[in-house]
């Protein structure tokens, strides 16, 4: 069970894993992570928030599940997380596949996905742009489907908050 301690491990890590990270729009990292996990739209427990604060450590730091574990951080979070971690040589349709068999890992890869559409940061679209956003609405349709089929109850409190938030 993740607690009010895993969350703050959670976030602790987080900030030194991405400290003096920039993302393309030069948005300092940890506003990433920080979005995700505060999307309530999504991210409904303690455990998704840890995940969602942690969601991109394993990918795009030099940090292990290892050191995780070592930290403090509880071994069904870091299974998500793993689920969460594309590994390099991996398709990214298999990467999607993988998240939606575990219903914590789809809604913080919707919550991430989201997160990374906002195109309003971008100085410029380019074409690398488009393509990028494309595979990521794809990703978010596909999830949203296998949500759907799998997790209807789910599927339905997501999409009557989220049009609640199109008003």
């Amino acid at each position: 069970m993740t607690t009010n301690r895993q969350l703050d491990l959670a976030l602790e890590i987080a900030i030194f894993a991405h400290k003096k990270v920039t993302r393309p729009d030069n948005d300092p990292y940890i506003f990433h992570p920080l979005r995700v996990s505060s999307n309530t739209n999504y991210i409904k427990t303690k455990k998704q928030k840890a995940l969602a604060l942690l969601h991109d450590v394993l990918e795009d730091t030099p940090l292990s599940a290892q050191f995780l574990l070592q930290k403090g951080i509880d071994i069904d979070t870091i299974k998500v997380l793993m689920l969460l971690t594309r590994d390099e040589n991996e398709d990214y349709q298999t990467y999607i596949e993988k998240i939606c068999t575990d219903l914590d890992a789809m809604l913080v890869k919707l919550a991430d996905l989201e997160d990374n559409l906002r195109v309003e940061t971008l100085p410029r679209i380019t074409e690398k742009e488009e393509l990028r956003i494309e595979k990521y609405k794809n990703a978010q349709t596909f999830i949203l489907q296998q949500l759907e089929t799998t997790y209807p109850t789910v599927f339905n409190q997501i999409t009557k908050e989220g049009s609640k938030h199109d008003h």
